[in-house]
């Protein structure tokens, strides 16, 4: 599940791949097993959520039902966009995992999403024109992650890099969380990964109390030798109550393993 959504996660092989065939086998079979979201396309918009002709990217309008209060990431990036002139983006993620971006808007509607492969140590060039005229955005109106292979069942991502800067910048990545229902505090905490940090202290998140969908700018201060983390992120609402913990991983350069 990703913010709530199913999400069309590949399987990811463990096994160590050499040479250069191996890598292109690698880059059918990730093709070979792409799929869109499992999404209720849209009967009123277009264009609705489907596979784009001829091409490895799912993209439009979908229906969603809300039924709970939930806190979701919709964005982790090394960087924003780069001011430019056009709507062609060339998206990069991690050096060592192939990875599926999700691309969506950071308000709460319309309900638009884009979903493509990137291969390890690839870039994608995507277009955003589309998604751009039909929901009436700009490219400051997009989230954008990138899902890498699941640790413990836990949805993981590495930060997304826009060419020309570099995907793993030492920046601090920058994530956008979103809670759904208005909150009086947030607070979160970051565990290393690979158990070597169990302190866990709580951060509260500076601000004022939270309107229902607001935008909630996050940088994450990641482990200075290029390990990653697990992050929770935790929200009362003004009646005290706790909202579903939010919890996800981030992959760092260093990361080894499947």
């Amino acid at each position: 599940m990703v913010n709530g959504l199913p999400a069309a996660t590949p399987r990811f092989a463990a096994a160590t791949l050499l040479g250069l065939g191996a890598v292109l086998a690698c880059s059918v079979l990730e093709a070979a097993e792409f799929r869109c979201a499992e999404l209720k396309p849209s009967e009123s918009r277009q264009p609705p959520y489907q596979r784009a002709a001829g091409q490895l990217r799912c993209e439009g309008f979908y229906d969603r039902n809300v039924s709970q209060p939930f806190v979701e990431l919709v964005s982790l990036t090394a960087a924003p966009p780069i001011a430019q002139v056009g709507t062609t983006l060339e998206i990069s993620a991690s050096r060592r995992w192939p990875t599926q971006l999700i691309v969506q808007p950071l308000r709460p509607a319309p309900f638009y999403r884009v979903d493509a492969p990137i291969g390890a140590d690839q870039s994608v060039r995507w277009d955003a024109a589309t998604m751009l005229d039909a929901a009436r955005l700009r490219l400051r109106d997009l989230g954008f992650l990138a899902l890498a292979p699941e640790l413990d069942g836990t949805l993981t991502v590495v930060p997304v890099g826009f060419a020309p800067s570099p995907v793993e910048a030492r920046t601090p990545p920058q994530a956008v969380l979103r809670i759904s229902v208005p909150v009086a505090r947030l607070a979160w905490r970051s565990l290393r990964l690979d158990g070597s940090d169990g302190s866990g202290t709580w951060r509260d998140i500076p601000g004022p109390a939270r309107f229902a969908w607001e935008r909630v700018p996050l940088a994450l201060e990641m482990p200075a030798d290029g390990h990653g983390m697990r992050v929770e992120v935790q929200a009362t609402d003004a009646d005290g109550k706790v909202l579903p913990l939010l919890r996800f991983n981030v992959r760092g350069p260093a990361d080894v393993g499947s």
